[in-house]
Order: structure tokens, then C-alpha cells, then sequence
């Protein structure tokens, strides 16, 4: 070798020597390294577009896109601490919308680190001005942001530090959540088989720098949009077609049916509860739950007290049903009573509705009759569970849901001691009962020994501990 070539080869040396100097040094204690993306998610609005991620490296000496979807590339730059990523083009045969990127780095002694990094082809949806409880997401394969610094409809404002999903009532309903440097809440709705909807609920949460839960809102993931289905009834009020919660309505198979239940609310309170596992609430159990990580969740069943029968209890333990006891006078609430949670016509900061919808007034109901053939009624009722009720210019369904026990939490949905059977309605208003402490539901009910002596109540007396149905109406 020539002098010039072997100076030449030092000098190549040397620069890769300062090069991979800059990343980490040779003491023995460059065991372990760090690798890490700002965000866990990166979205694409079309196909074929290039987007440049930045990435933190810490004691790494060498970079690789060890995996892409399908269809995508991925190149990393361990000097700039950039990574460039390419959705596939909208003609790729083969090619996948969404998927991981693993990002490996390496450390000395050949020691890996890695870190994934979510990549898809999403619309995306800013929920900021239906600010609300609760948000209808309707849309698969979209990135959903909402502001998670204020409480309901942007009413009182929240030291928010992060957010979690609480429960889920399927695995990976919500994926993806996280707090963005503006304050909003982000996540990602995917998509089933054929790219439809995975219908269902889910309670997220926003928690302060300690930790402690301080808000939560619930998630209804539904392809129903109650903008074009309702109903006006003769009095003037515009209903949804279905129950807050539910997902496909029309009751052709037991799947369906069980979908249909919707959700179950204590009187005054936010936190929605699941239905429950099996379409006729033969078993007694609740519907499956699983928090953000997958795992099983359940609910928890407390008596109310002067510690647990709080409005800040509540807020706090949205997993607990709170047991109405002879002391509270049968109400969640132990001693602070309050009929203005949801009373009166107007919506309230804790009513559980959509945007633009609320729960309806204490005679929204007045009017309605049962509208199916009573004498046929045993039979008819069984193949969907429910009543057509009729006020003389709409007919509607409603699913015979039960509620859930004021006394012990669980689903009861009878009229006799016979097995649990969805065989009753019960549904919430906004307005005060006749006795002290109640709240009126409207209220209908199967005679399985005589179906012409079933019965429908617009409005009844219901002990405010009990979880029932909610159909919203509009907010006008």
C-alpha cells in the first residue's frame, strides 16, 4: 500500500471513530442505551405520502428499521435523529393501511434496544367543538382528538397530566390514547373485518400530576348518527332511535339483541355501566370489560356512605356501582342530596348525552301505548325483547333492559320470581318522583302468565341508586 493510501485510509478511520464517538463512549459502564419516539403514533392523510418523525437516542451506536407493514418503507438517520416513513401508494397491491415500525438500536457488547412506532393511513376528526360526556365516534380508521383540559361541555377547566383508558368493552376499541402537548386527548378507531365499525363503549379518563383520576368521558363507538335517525314524537321532542350506548338495533339474531341494551345509569351520575353478558340475563354477569392495556376489568359494588356516597367519590371510582342503603334513603348519594344533577329541561354539567342531546324531562314519555298485538304478546315480546310503543304518530322500540338492583348492582329483569328474563323496561327522566329521594322513569312490562295484562307507565317512581336506561332527546 502507498503512503498516500494508507494516509488515506487513517483519515477514513479516524472520522468513523469521532463519528460513532459523538453517540457513546467506551467506559464500562455503556451496558444499556435508550431509543424512543415523541409520540407512539404517526398518521398519514393519503396514500403515498412521506412524513419525518424525530427519535431520541441515548448511548446508541448504530440504527435499523428492523420491520414496516407492508407496502411501507422507513429510513433512520442516526446523525439527525430523524426518521423519514412513506405510506404505500393507493395502487400497491398487497399493501397495509396501518401497522408497526420497529425502530433497533444497538449498544456496546451488541445489547439491543428498540422502540415502535404506529403508523396508519387514518382520516382524522377534532371533536373540540361537541365538547361534551360523551362522543359519538362513528368513523373507522380515524384519528379522534378531543380537549381533555376542561371538564363536559367546556365548562370548568382540568389540570390534566395524563390520560388512560378505564374500560373498554372490547380489546383495542380505543388504541393509542394519549395527551398531546396542546392538552388534547388523541387516539386511534380502527376498523373490523371488511373495514367496518367495531361497535362499543369505552370510559376514558384524565388524571392529574399525582395520579388521581379528576374527569372522565365516555366513548360510544357506533355507526349510528342521531343527526339522521330520530324520531318526533306527537309532543314536539325528537328522540334517538336507539338507547345511549347501544349498538345494532334491529334485533334479527341474539348477538343483535344483547348489542341493543345499551348502557345503565345511577340517577345524576356520568359514569355509564355495562350491560350484561348474555342477551337474556340468564347468568347474571356483566358484559366483558378490559382496561387500556387489554387485561379483564370489573366493576366494583360499594354501599353508599358518608364516604362513598359522594359526588367526589363518584368522580373518582367510575367503576363503582353505589349500593343505595335504608340510611341514604335508597339514593347513591349518602347525604347531600340533589334533585338538579339532571333535573329540570335543560341540560345539566352531569348529563350523560351527546352534544345536542340531553336526558329527557319527567313527561317525555306521557302519551305512549304499547303498540303491538297483546294477545300474541308472549311470543312477539320473546323474539325481540322489547315493546313498539306508540303515541298516535310514531312508533318506536324499546328493549325490554331491566336495571340495574338500587340493593345489590346486578341486572335484574323480572316481573315474577321466575329466572331473569329481559321482561322489563325501565328508562330514566330527568324529573323528581312523587316520593321523597326517587326519580321518574318511564316503565313497561311482559306478563308472561297473561300478556294482556301487560303494562306501560310513562312515568313511575324509581328509588335513585338503580341503573337504568337512558333514550336521549334532542337539546333544543
Amino acid at each position: 500500500m502507498t503512503y498516500r493510501a494508507m494516509h488515506t485510509a487513517l483519515k477514513v478511520l479516524t472520522a468513523l471513530i469521532v463519528t460513532v464517538g459523538v453517540f457513546h463512549s467506551c467506559s464500562k459502564d455503556d451496558a444499556s442505551g435508550s431509543l424512543s419516539f415523541p409520540s407512539s403514533t404517526l398518521y398519514f392523510d393519503a396514500e403515498g405520502q412521506t412524513q419525518t418523525i424525530a427519535f431520541s437516542a441515548d448511548n446508541i451506536g448504530s440504527i435499523t428499521v428492523s420491520s414496516t407493514p407492508s407496502g411501507w418503507t422507513a429510513e433512520a438517520d442516526l446523525i439527525t435523529l430523524r426518521m423519514k416513513v412513506t405510506a404505500p401508494a393507493a395502487d400497491e397491491p398487497g399493501a397495509e393501511r396501518q401497522g408497526t415500525i420497529k425502530l433497533v438500536g444497538y449498544v456496546n457488547g451488541g445489547k439491543s434496544v428498540s422502540a415502535d412506532l404506529f403508523v396508519a393511513i387514518a382520516g382524522s376528526r377534532d371533536l373540540a367543538s361537541e365538547q361534551s360526556n360523551c362522543y359519538i365516534l362513528s368513523r373507522p380508521d380515524t384519528y379522534y382528538t378531543f380537549n381533555a383540559l376542561v371538564r363536559g361541555e367546556g365548562r370548568e377547566p382540568l389540570a390534566t397530566a395524563s390520560v388512560e383508558v378505564i374500560w373498554q368493552t372490547a380489546k383495542n376499541l380505543i388504541r393509542y390514547l394519549e395527551l398531546d402537548g396542546q392538552g388534547r386527548a388523541s387516539f386511534f378507531v380502527g376498523s373490523g373485518d371488511g373495514g367496518a365499525l367495531t361497535e362499543g363503549n369505552a370510559l376514558v379518563g384524565a388524571y392529574d400530576a399525582d395520579g388521581r383520576l379528576i374527569w372522565s368521558w365516555h366513548l360510544w363507538v357506533t355507526d349510528y348518527d342521531p343527526s339522521t335517525q330520530s324520531q318526533t314524537y306527537a309532543n314536539g321532542l325528537t328522540f334517538m332511535t336507539r338507547n345511549l350506548g347501544a349498538g345494532a338495533n334491529d334485533n334479527a339474531t341474539r348477538e343483535q339483541i344483547l348489542a341493543s341494551y345499551g348502557l345503565y345509569y345511577q340517577w345524576g351520575r356520568r359514569e355509564p355501566f355495562v350491560g350484561p353478558y348474555a342477551y337474556d340475563c340468564a347468568s347474571g354477569k356483566d358484559a366483558d370489560m378490559y382496561n387500556g392495556n387489554n387485561s379483564r376489568t370489573y366493576l366494583s359494588y360499594v354501599e353508599s356512605s358518608a364516604e362513598t356516597g359522594t359526588e367526589a367519590y363518584a368522580l373518582a371510582n367510575p367503576m363503582s356501582f353505589i349500593l343505595g342503603v335504608e340510611e341514604s334513603g335508597y339514593d347513591w348519594l349518602y347525604a347531600a342530596h340533589s334533585d338538579d344533577l339532571w333535573g329540570g329541561t335543560a341540560k345539566t354539567a352531569a348529563d350523560p348525552c351527546p352534544k345536542g342531546w340531553r336526558v329527557p324531562d319527567g313527561d317525555a314519555f306521557a302519551g305512549l301505548t304499547i303498540a303491538d298485538d297483546l294477545a300474541a304478546g308472549v311470543d312477539a315480546y320473546r323474539q325481540s325483547y322489547g315493546w313498539h310503543l306508540t303515541d298516535g304518530v310514531v312508533t318506536a322500540f324499546y328493549l325490554g333492559a331491566g336495571r340495574r338492583s338500587a340493593l345489590l348492582g346486578g341486572i335484574q329483569n323480572i316481573n315474577t320470581n321466575e329466572v331473569p328474563k329481559p321482561w322489563v323496561g325501565c328508562y330514566w327522566t330527568s324529573g323528581t318522583g312523587s316520593a321523597a329521594l326517587t326519580s321518574s322513569g318511564m316503565y313497561f312490562t311482559l306478563d308472561t302468565e297473561d300478556a294482556l295484562r301487560s303494562e306501560m307507565r310513562p312515568r313511575t317512581d324509581f328509588q335513585r341508586a338503580n341503573g337504568l336506561q337512558i333514550r336521549c332527546v334532542k337539546d333544543e
